[in-house]
């Protein structure tokens, strides 16, 4: 399927998104979600200063919160 929103090339980024860029499809795998907030830097900032604490904090395993997304992903029909 092609994307409605083409994803920014990663050469585009900014250095500190370039190396942002690296450590996310290390830990999250696909660097698409990524790659469509690159086109709007600075939201992808605050984006990222949300959600890192979000997953990589709190009571609950981080295994559990995976395989939370994992099972609404399957729900919803989407491939993530």
């Amino acid at each position: 399927m092609t994307a409605r929103i083409p994803l920014i090339d990663p050469t585009r980024l900014d250095d500190d998104l370039k190396a942002g860029l690296g450590k996310w499809q290390a830990e999250e795998g696909d660097p698409n979600f990524y790659r469509l907030f690159g086109r709007l830097p600075e939201t992808l900032r605050h984006f990222i200063r949300f959600y890192s604490p979000l997953v990589r904090r709190g009571v609950v395993e981080h295994r559990t919160k995976e395989l939370v997304r994992l099972r609404l992903a399957r729900l919803n029909d989407c491939h993530y």
